[in-house]
């Protein structure tokens, strides 16, 4: 009778130990969810924000703070001063086409992005972004526009 009693426990304590995995699995998973968007949703949502002018779209994913690298200016911001300065050069500089040349990984985890911005007015820019990740949220840490000279 103790041979069946300790193999009702085994199964038992077994059972018990799946339903705790299974609720470690689904807080790990949830939580995952709650911390906010990946690098690579992050990358993708300023891509079609860019091919789509959808400025406020694309300065949500800033960090704070930002560094910005614009033709006429380069500075480190924060987050709503960059807001700003970005809004105030895409409305002069909406997109006409936008093209990705290059899309990869960066050391540490990082993503980044190599495109040809072209302007409604014709002004090519190639433009270079990278996303990280910090405080388990990626957000948009670097944005440079250069006057394409090809």
């Amino acid at each position: 009778m103790p041979y069946i009693n300790r193999n009702i426990q085994i199964i038992a304590n077994r059972g018990i130990l799946k339903i705790v995995f299974l609720m470690l699995f689904s807080t790990l998973m949830f939580s995952n969810n709650m911390q906010g968007q990946s690098i690579k949703e992050v990358k993708n949502q300023c891509i079609k924000a860019l091919q789509t002018n959808n400025i406020d779209n694309f300065v949500s994913t800033f960090s704070n703070p930002i560094e910005i690298a614009l033709p006429e200016k380069e500075n480190s911001y924060s987050k709503i001063q960059a807001q700003e300065v970005m809004r105030n050069f895409l409305k002069k500089n909406k997109t006409k086409s936008f093209k990705v040349k290059q899309s990869g990984k960066s050391t540490g985890g990082s993503e980044f992005v190599i495109a040809i911005l072209k302007t409604e007015a014709n002004i090519e820019y190639q433009l270079y972004l990278l996303i990280t990740n910090s405080d388990n949220k990626a957000n948009l840490h670097l944005v440079e526009f250069e006057l394409n000279d090809e």
